[in-house]
């Protein structure tokens, strides 16, 4: 049996009595298994054709993702697009709105101050007549 084991590290007393008494416990590369006990058994080249699959599966399964996740970013694009016209619309009511009522206010300043012009005047015109039936 060759010496690369348990036992030849002298740690029997480190461990107690029983590592002691257990039996050589040969290293892996010592046992002399065929290659094929730790793989499929593939040769290199079967082995590499493997790996380039895995890798085309990869690529693949990417490819695919980022395609979904394009698709997400453009829906969530046309959402927020369709959101936005949405508000656009919205706010052209409310700035019609607004303009309507602006051109009310604006209509109804212009006519109450025609009647204070005219109030003014008829009040000047009162004071006059005052005046003069006081003088006469």
């Amino acid at each position: 049996m060759p010496q690369n084991c348990v036992t030849s590290f002298g740690c029997g007393s480190l461990f107690g009595p029983r590592l002691a008494q257990l039996q050589a416990v040969p290293m892996m590369h010592d046992i002399g298994l065929p290659s094929s006990c730790f793989g499929s058994g593939a040769t290199s080249d079967e082995a590499g054709d493997h790996q380039a699959s895995l890798a085309e599966e990869r690529k693949r399964r990417r490819m695919l993702s980022n395609r979904e996740s394009a698709r997400r970013s453009r829906m969530r694009k046309q959402k927020q697009l369709s959101e936005l016209r949405s508000q656009v619309m919205y706010l052209l009511s409310v700035h019609r709105r607004l303009l309507d009522q602006l051109n009310r206010v604006m209509r109804e300043r212009d006519e109450i101050n025609s009647e204070n012009e005219k109030l003014r005047d008829e009040n000047t015109e009162l004071r006059r007549k005052l005046e003069n039936l006081a003088a006469n």
